[in-house]
């Protein structure tokens, strides 16, 4: 049933929440919408949920090599990424519950480790590869004192605060290598590419990914890292869209939806510049890389170089982003025209994006509940998903990747920023 506001209520909440001049109503309870708090499980979904992390966690441990290796990128008869798809696969498991002492990941660890190395010294090191590992490697030496996300942390002492994660030292001059790494390959126009003189937008978010990480457990990154990655999204997303309504409300069970003119309008990112089309795969790309510069040059300390000019038109471009998300809404595919079917590679950066932003609803969509609903429908019996497509005719399909995808998904598994809000809309001059 839709609920409609009072136009006095109406009004007061649209000055309080953004001083907008135009209100409208509806609710959150179009055909297919999960009803009530946007993005938690009733008692049996979440058993659901549950059960199918470990399911997945089990398949994937069950694909590890004796040696730590799970997986592989295949392009033809050649196995590429192996580091990086042993990375994700042990982030999975992380998320679903292993630590450091389990089998599984401690293998992963030093499978990587030793890869990373002999890479290290060819000069062969990649993006994806060690953007994924920073990730996991902190992940995995946090375990070591966090018993998940609700648990007790590790108190940090003043002898820490340069190594915030406790991570050992020979770690910590390990993620400092990788980050350098990475510094050192972004490309002249801000972007990153795999390493080699063309930049994408999924390398340059798997970057982004591995620099947070590294930096938040005492890699140093440059400040100019981010802001010419700002800089270059800036120029990437699409210069025009249509108009969208801004919704707002409906955080908790029978609230009312309202939908505002905030002025947004749908504006996506392709994979690469040119005259490609916007993808959701690719979109919630441009808006994690964005929240992830926007912490950089914001926290601890506001970094000269990052005015407020710059940061509104940050503002604008992510909220532009979810515009374009909420006008494709789909968790049943990747979204866009012409899309690769990177659809678990989608999933994963729909979590992440919604997660760094805090968003509940995607408009008024409640991403996380219809997502959970799509990935336990389609589990397979041994525990994986599979698209049975990859992202191109040339890479063979991976279920390990789309399973260790749809577990991050289902555990929401992205350690969360402090959230970017939206822009504030004001009311139009009388």
């Amino acid at each position: 049933m839709h609920r409609f506001p009072t136009a006095r209520r109406a009004r007061r909440l649209a000055c309080l929440a953004l001083g907008a001049a135009l209100l409208l109503g509806s609710a959150r309870s179009a055909p297919g919408e999960p009803e009530g708090p946007p993005g938690v499980p009733d008692k049996a979904l979440q058993a659901a949920i549950d059960r199918a992390i470990e399911k997945g966690a089990e398949f994937l441990r069950a694909q590890q090599k004796q040696n730590g290796l799970v997986g592989g990128v295949h392009h033809g008869s050649d196995r590429h990424y192996t580091i990086g798809t042993t990375a994700l696969a042990g982030l999975a498991l992380l998320a679903a519950g292993d630590r450091q002492g389990d089998p599984g990941v401690d293998k992963a660890i030093e499978y990587c480790r030793g890869e990373d190395r002999d890479r290290a010294g060819a000069g062969s090191r990649t993006t994806y590869d060690t953007g994924t590992l920073l990730m996991f490697v902190t992940e995995y030496y946090r375990s070591r004192t966090e018993k998940g996300k609700g648990g007790k942390k590790h108190t940090i002492t003043k002898e820490e605060k340069e190594n915030p994660c406790t991570l050992p030292p020979d770690v910590v001059a390990w993620i400092k290598d990788m980050a350098m790494f990475l510094v050192d390959t972004q490309e002249a126009d801000g972007g990153f590419g795999y390493p080699k003189p063309r930049e994408d937008m999924s390398n340059t978010q798997y970057a982004l990914l591995g620099l947070r990480a590294a930096r938040e457990c005492g890699g140093v990154v440059p400040g100019r890292v981010f802001k010419r990655v700002i800089d270059r999204l800036l120029a990437l997303q699409e210069p025009e869209g249509p108009k969208v309504l801004r919704t707002l409300g409906g955080t908790k069970k029978g609230d009312a939806i309202y939908k505002i003119d905030g002025g947004d309008r749908a504006r996506g990112w392709s994979y690469m510049a040119g005259p490609f089309p916007a993808t959701g795969s690719m979109t919630t790309a441009g808006i994690a890389s964005l929240v992830i510069c926007h912490d950089a040059l914001t926290q601890p300390a506001r970094l000269p170089m990052y005015d407020h000019k710059v940061e509104n038109q940050v503002k604008r471009a992510v909220q532009d982003g979810f515009a374009w998300l909420d006008v494709n809404f789909t968790v049943e595919r990747n979204p866009g025209m012409n899309a690769p079917p990177w659809h678990y590679y989608y999933l994963y950066g729909l979590e992440r994006a919604a997660v760094f932003c805090d968003r509940g609803l995607i408009g008024s969509h409640d991403w996380y509940l219809l997502g959970a609903r799509y990935l336990i429908a389609h589990q397979h019996g041994d525990g994986s998903w599979n698209t049975g497509n990859l992202g191109g005719k040339e890479y063979k399909p991976s279920a390990i990747l789309d399973t260790a995808w749809a577990i991050l998904f289902l555990k929401k598994a992205t350690r969360p920023l402090k959230p970017l809000p939206a822009p504030v809309v004001t009311p139009p001059s009388k």
